[in-house]
């Protein structure tokens, strides 16, 4: 019998003899295993971008329209030196937001987690973590976070326009991203033939409701924490645009002969 299986087995043996908080304690254990064997790097990559597009983006309409207010003419704009002074400083409050919203993977640990406790059981969870520390379970865990969940995240920014590759500003982010999915070389062919677990795992459950989870259920609450990021990064500039006063002045004052 494979291993995993046979673990499957066991633990469904051992849950049927003890009571239910020793039998929640093996659920949480076996989901953290499961969610621990996720890597962040996609999620985060999207986020770090998505978050500094929509700061980077309210920076440039505060600098507009405070410059529009200050009668600053045609000369205020991406070109003038003090409006790059400027972008670069709200640009920094936007990095802040980013280190704290998002760097820190334990938002979407704590995504998995409770995701996958709403449609697992002990024996499920622990057959898919089993699974995903095997040479096969690792290539079909990296597809499943590249081309489910990275590419329904990255279609739902570049659908609306709120991830583009054209914000100056981003280009770092970007590449960054690019690099990401570039190390999981989504488009090599994987050969998972004559593995049983990788068949089980692709064509049953747990596997099938578990990925069918994650593009579902898990992409909609990651969307839900970015969005809420970018959303304070646009507070953030917002509470922020008395620091563009010192730029404004400065040009008015480079300008005025």
């Amino acid at each position: 019998m494979q291993i995993g299986r046979l673990l499957g087995v066991v633990l469904t043996a051992v849950l049927g003899a003890i009571g239910p908080a020793a039998a929640d304690a093996l659920k949480d254990e076996a989901i953290a295993r499961l969610a621990a064997s996720h890597e962040p790097d996609v999620p985060l990559a999207v986020g770090r971008l998505a978050v500094k597009q929509a700061g980077l983006g309210a920076a440039r309409t505060l600098l507009a329209q405070r410059g529009r207010d200050a009668g600053l003419g045609r000369g205020w704009n991406a070109a003038a030196l003090e409006w790059n002074e400027a972008e670069a400083h709200f640009s920094r409050i936007v990095d802040g937001v980013i280190a704290r919203g998002i760097e820190d993977p334990e938002w979407l640990r704590a995504i998995w987690t409770d995701q996958a406790a709403r449609v697992l059981n002990a024996e499920e969870a622990d057959e898919i973590a089993t699974h995903f520390a095997t040479l096969n379970g690792r290539e079909q865990r990296i597809v499943v976070e590249v081309k489910v969940v990275g590419e329904l995240l990255l279609a739902s920014y570049t659908f609306t326009e709120r991830i583009s590759d054209r914000v100056p500003g981003s280009e770092r982010d970007f590449a960054s991203m690019q690099t990401v999915w570039a190390e999981r070389e989504p488009f090599r062919v994987r050969n998972f033939e004559g593995d049983a677990g990788a068949a089980r795992f692709g064509s049953r459950n747990p596997g099938v409701k578990y990925v069918r989870m994650l593009a579902i259920q898990g992409v909609d609450a990651m969307l839900g924490h970015i969005n809420a990021v970018c959303a304070e990064a646009v507070r953030a500039v917002s509470d922020a645009a008395a620091q563009a006063a010192p730029f404004l002045e400065t040009y008015r004052l480079r300008t005025a002969n």
